[in-house]
């Protein structure tokens, strides 16, 4: 392991890190955090640059998951079935079982950081920032007996159970954590197999036709951002075709 710069440490060069005090500081999770998001095979570099990076990462992951017990405290654990559940509800289920597929190949590999990478990315890129960002008007506002608030906390309620044990074994102190407070009679999540997700949720064709509906997305977004910087809209509501 190196510093950040690339040079090997020293007490002489004052550039060493010492685990327990990363551990003391940030918790042990952030130091495994750091681990296996690194290419193991390679020399490696760590200092305090890159255990902020770690912890930004760290704080998404935590608050997402946070979000998503917070919105479980209303399961009544009434399921929607597939066939009636809207289209972004099925979307989801489908990028769980793409998931699947990359966490079960993963871990067999040793492939600790790709699995890392893409569950951060889902859980920033495709939860907290597109889908949580539409449906939170849905949890928040429709009536407990909606169908689409039901299939959104059906859904969340996969998401949770899948993140939080495909994640068990990279962070566990986090982890178990999240699954006593949704769980409370549970002894742990490190007890638990990782879920058997059902093959009726791929659906391939589902997800090319929101892969273009993103992509629209992404180009509407960004030209309501330039609007917004000069000064022509408030917020994205005010914008007319």
């Amino acid at each position: 392991t190196m510093d950040e710069e690339g040079r090997k440490m020293s007490k002489s060069l004052g550039n060493t890190v010492v685990p327990q005090d990363v551990i003391k500081q940030s918790g042990a999770d952030i130091l495994r955090l750091w681990v296996v998001t690194t290419d193991y095979w390679e020399d490696q570099r760590l200092g305090k640059n890159v255990l902020q990076t770690n912890i930004d990462a760290y704080r998404k992951l935590r608050n997402t998951i946070r979000w998503m017990l917070g919105t479980l405290a209303h399961d009544d654990g009434e399921d929607v079935p597939l066939d009636e559940m809207p289209e972004l509800e099925r979307l989801m289920l489908h990028r769980l079982s793409e998931l699947d597929e990359v966490v079960r190949q993963g871990y067999d590999a040793f492939e600790f950081k790709r699995i890392t990478r893409a569950l951060l990315d889902f859980m920033v890129v495709e939860l907290s920032a597109f889908y949580f960002d539409i449906r939170k008007d849905a949890l928040y506002c429709d009536g407990p007996s909606s169908l689409r608030r039901k299939a959104a906390v059906q859904v969340v309620r996969h998401l949770f159970e899948c993140l939080v044990k495909w994640l068990s074994p990279m962070l566990p102190f986090t982890m178990e954590e999240a699954w006593l407070d949704r769980h409370p009679d549970a002894v742990s999540v490190h007890l638990d197999q990782f879920p058997v997700i059902p093959q009726n949720w791929r659906n391939e064709a589902l997800a090319e036709k929101w892969r273009k509906v993103r992509q629209v997305r992404r180009v509407v977004t960004g030209a309501l951002e330039i609007a917004r910087a000069e000064k022509l809209i408030g917020s994205s509501l005010e914008a007319v075709p």
